[in-house]
């Protein structure tokens, strides 16, 4: 019979055993382990560094051609006002909005090809000018307003170049149309 001694001194030197592999393969591993990770971190690092300078670059880039749309759309202003100038200058244009739109990309273009906006009160005659309706939908005071008077409606506010285009144009018939009958009568 093995007596109790042996099986004391064979289960002290199994823990001795683990603890001396938990040390050794502790700091032995640590060091592979730990330049693995400095690897790892140093090429996020690069990444994240590379990410930020195409973003600085994306954003400069963006500003530039922000730049360079507002500068068109400058030009686009003035070959408007170069085309309706004569025939649109002086002339008054009554508008009227929904609370929610903004009007003021409206007003540089009608401002800068002579035209005089007139805010709109819902009361009264047009018999001077047309009116502008800006809103998605026609209001509901529209149907009260007399068969003689001019009006475009409007669902949003154009804020591209070809729809300004495009409602100068419109605005330049109503007015000739209005002439047109004030001529006759």
């Amino acid at each position: 019979m093995i007596h109790f001694r042996y099986h004391l001194l064979t289960l002290v030197s199994v823990f001795l055993a683990l603890g001396v592999g938990i040390l050794l393969g502790g700091t032995a591993g640590h060091s592979w382990f730990a330049l693995g990770e400095q690897e790892v971190l140093t090429r996020m690092e690069a990444k994240y560094d590379q990410a930020l300078k195409s973003n600085n670059d994306l954003k400069q880039q963006m500003n530039r051609m922000l730049k360079e749309i507002e500068q068109s759309n400058q030009d686009v202003i003035h070959l408007m006002a170069m085309r309706y100038a004569n025939e649109l200058q002086g002339s008054k244009v009554y508008y009227w909005h929904a609370p929610e739109l903004n009007m003021a990309r409206i007003s540089q273009v009608m401002n800068s090809v002579g035209i005089e906006l007139v805010p709109y009160k819902e009361i009264g005659a047009l018999t001077d000018g047309p009116l502008l309706l800006f809103a998605p939908t026609k209001p509901e005071w529209l149907s009260q307003l007399s068969e003689k008077s001019r009006w475009l409606h409007v669902e949003q506010v154009p804020l591209t170049p070809a729809s300004q285009w495009e409602l100068l144009e419109n605005v330049q018939k109503l007015l000739t149309e209005m002439r047109i009958e004030h001529e006759k009568s």
